[in-house]
């Protein structure tokens, strides 16, 4: 190795000694601490979210307060260890899909019942919605702990990804292994569809498709991308059959110890990171979904008779739901979304008028 070589990586390895110096000190000349840890790769739109909370944070504190990052799973492994490292407060906030917070509170299942958001504009809604002040509520009396502090959408809409043949029907399903969050709905759904589910973490999701362990699963497509797990899923069919909400829940203990002043910059610095969050996928999943048929995926939109076949076979969920939990958040959220949609028709006759 020639003097120039040595002498370019010394140079490199100070820049990083550097950045981490400033880091530490950052740290240290802060009044508060907000540690955000969560599973997403950084270039997913949760990542990117948390990078606008710590901008804004950080400088409308003055430096007062301190966010640091920890993404892709290396500070908690998935959404249990997540949820669990901000209950006892190790880390202050975290993101979760429905599987994630569903372990602590199942009722929030109902939000993953398949074909119940008919488009964005209204699941967006329902994001702002009471049944969402119900969730937050529900949350922090059973946990005392985790205070939900925002929603967005995460990576689009849930869509089956499989690594060797298209999904046309129910019947397509047949014993085909499937990647399930950890939810029991969703192993119902699968299991109605005819499908075999299997949960798995998302840490450990491009490895079981690599091996065989499954041979599908129910994502986004931006999700897929940024994972890379088109290097194995072939096919994809767009059924849409549930929206992703991501949940972000923050301790509430580590939130009422700060200043008013500043428990008012972090409550805003959850707007804009949602704001960013929630936009991004849209317009990220054109160049996902080129990505994806580069590499030779296939894209299918199941025609209204053959959508038609999968909502018929999951209707039974419906019932399965009420009789674990009863009817009361069924009925909430089903109230939301047709306060929405009179909200969004209303919104329409205006523009039309």
């Amino acid at each position: 190795m020639n003097i120039q070589s040595i002498s370019s990586r010394l140079f490199r390895l100070g820049i990083v000694l550097f950045a981490a110096m400033s880091v530490g000190l950052a740290a240290q000349a802060a009044d508060f601490t907000i540690k955000i840890g969560h599973i997403a790769s950084t270039e997913d739109e949760d990542h990117k979210g948390a990078l606008v909370f710590k901008d804004f944070v950080e400088a409308q504190t003055n430096g007062r307060v301190a966010v640091e990052i920890y993404p892709g799973g290396t500070i908690c492994g998935n959404f249990r260890q997540c949820l669990e490292a901000v209950q006892i407060g190790t880390v202050e906030i975290t993101g979760t899909t429905v599987g994630g917070a569903a372990n602590i509170l199942p009722e929030l299942q109902v939000t993953d019942l398949p074909y119940m958001f008919p488009n964005d504009r209204v699941a967006e809604k329902v994001m702002r919605s009471p049944f969402m002040e119900k969730v937050r509520a529900a949350m922090l009396k059973k946990t005392g702990t985790l205070r939900l502090m925002g929603l967005n959408n995460t990576g689009g809409w849930r869509d089956f990804f499989t690594t060797n043949k298209q999904l046309r029907s129910p019947a397509d399903l047949a014993g085909v292994k499937l990647r399930t969050i950890e939810s029991e709905l969703q192993v119902e759904m699968v299991k109605l569809l005819g499908g075999s589910p299997t949960p798995i973490p998302w840490t450990e999701l491009y490895t079981s498709l690599a091996t065989g362990v499954v041979v599908g699963t129910k994502n986004g497509i931006t999700d897929i991308v940024n994972m890379k797990f088109h290097d194995f899923l072939r096919f994809v069919t767009l059924d849409h059959h549930a929206y992703m909400f991501l949940f972000w829940w923050m301790n509430d203990d580590s939130l009422k110890k700060l200043p008013k002043d500043l428990q008012k910059v972090v409550v805003d610095g959850f707007h804009h990171m949602t704001t960013v969050a929630n936009n991004d996928p849209k317009y990220t999943q054109l160049a996902a979904y080129a990505d994806f048929k580069k590499r030779g995926g296939k894209v299918y939109v199941p025609t209204a008779a053959e959508k038609a076949q999968f909502v018929d076979k999951v209707k039974p969920l419906k019932a399965w739901f009420v009789k674990k939990y009863g009817d009361e958040w069924l009925k909430a959220l089903e109230a939301s979304i047709a306060t929405a949609e009179a909200e969004i028709a209303a919104e329409d006759a205006k523009v039309l008028r």
